[in-house]
């Protein structure tokens, strides 16, 4: 007897709540600065819960790979609470980013000790462009105007263009400047990627503004709206912080590019889709590397998850799939950051892992270096 699909709420309901703990950090940082916390503590807490707590998390919680069961999909879709937590994620991470702000210009910082803490506070709030991407892939007008604002407070407007219209279309293939290729350490392809995700958004709302007939220069333009707001933003933490403000908020927001284009980095190394009657076959699972540790998805809402998503762009992080025969990623996203900051050490392990996946077929890899594709050619 079939159970009825309530009987199959999601177990990890409740544990999406983990996602207001990165906002929450600055806020912490300022009640304990209050308190004495000296200013060494206040710099490297922010990279220590990052790299240090959130990988050994990860590995101490372990895997999950339960899926919802397909007849109780549609009832998690529709159900409000996930859409209502992203929407008050967004506000929460406004307050971060303020309590961030006091902190750089108002704590006794040193010259080293403020870059620590601004890079660690771009890191850990960088975790609201995926909020963004959440709701950028929703339809709903409010779901979008949140996601827009979410990107204006790191200043990352042009990610959302480029995302949606340009990355799921060209995903795994050497097009794609958000697709990593074999070889490619994270520095090479953070040199590639990050201005071309500006210049592609740059490109394609050009595209969009020119069907609709607009100038570049239009109030239907997406990326001067979200530049305006960044602005607006950026004014008012001048207004109530000084001047100090800027460096901050310019280096605390390129560190959360820095950081998704790390996260990039993880989802498509190596992995290409191969050319069939001259053409790139469709995206699917295989062309992806996901992950099941339990935290880290918490944390990043499923974006581990990354083979279904890119099969199924629209469905919600609370239903997305764990899918078997895909290629797995040896950890979650913060312990993936610490081995590809040490080029020689991911290299080791995801190279080989990255053969496997592929069946040791070199049409099927992204090539970075014609030497590695020869190279590879000749030895299978």
């Amino acid at each position: 007897m079939t159970r009825p699909p309530e009987a199959h709420a999601d177990p990890r309901r409740a544990l999406w709540m983990v996602g207001f703990l990165p906002p929450m950090v600055a806020p912490l940082l300022l009640g304990l600065q209050a308190l004495g916390l000296p200013v060494w503590g206040l710099a490297i807490i922010p990279l220590a819960l990052l790299f240090g707590v959130a990988p050994v998390a990860d590995h101490l919680i372990g895997r999950d790979t339960r899926n919802v069961p397909p007849e109780a999909v549609a009832a998690l879709e529709s159900d409000p609470f996930y859409r209502r937590l992203m929407h008050l994620i967004v506000p929460s991470y406004a307050l971060g980013v303020v309590a961030a702000t006091a902190l750089a210009t108002r704590a006794d910082f040193g010259p080293l000790q403020w870059l620590l803490f601004t890079v660690g506070m771009g890191f850990v709030h960088s975790l609201l462009v995926l909020v963004a991407h959440e709701l950028g892939h929703a339809r709903a007008q409010i779901d979008q105007r949140m996601a827009h604002l979410a990107l204006a407070l790191l200043a990352y407007g042009h990610f959302g263009v480029e995302h949606n219209v340009g990355h799921h279309k060209k995903v795994a293939t050497p097009e794609d400047p958000a697709s990593a290729r074999y070889n490619e350490s994270i520095y090479r392809f953070a040199l590639r990627e990050m201005p071309g995700v500006f210049l592609g958004a740059l490109e394609k709302e050009g595209n969009r503004l020119r069907r609709r007939g607009l100038p570049w220069l239009s109030l239907r333009n997406d990326l001067l709206r979200s530049w305006a707001l960044s602005l607006i933003l950026l004014a008012g933490l001048v207004a109530a912080f000084g001047a100090k403000a800027v460096p901050f908020f310019l280096l605390h927001s390129v560190v959360a590019w820095f950081s998704i284009t790390m996260a990039n980095y993880t989802a498509h190394y190596g992995l290409l889709r191969e050319m069939i009657g001259g053409r790139r076959e469709p995206c699917q699972p295989k062309h992806s590397w996901s992950s099941s540790y339990l935290f880290s998805n918490l944390l990043f809402f499923n974006l581990q998850r990354h083979s279904d998503h890119h099969a199924n762009a629209q469905r919600p992080f609370q239903t997305l799939s764990h899918i078997e025969g895909t290629p797995q990623l040896p950890a979650g996203i913060p312990g993936l950051f610490c081995m590809m900051l040490v080029p020689p050490v991911w290299f080791h392990v995801m190279n080989p892992r990255l053969l496997e996946a592929v069946d040791h077929q070199p049409s099927r890899i992204n090539f970075n270096d014609p030497e590695d594709s020869a190279r590879l050619k000749a030895a299978h």
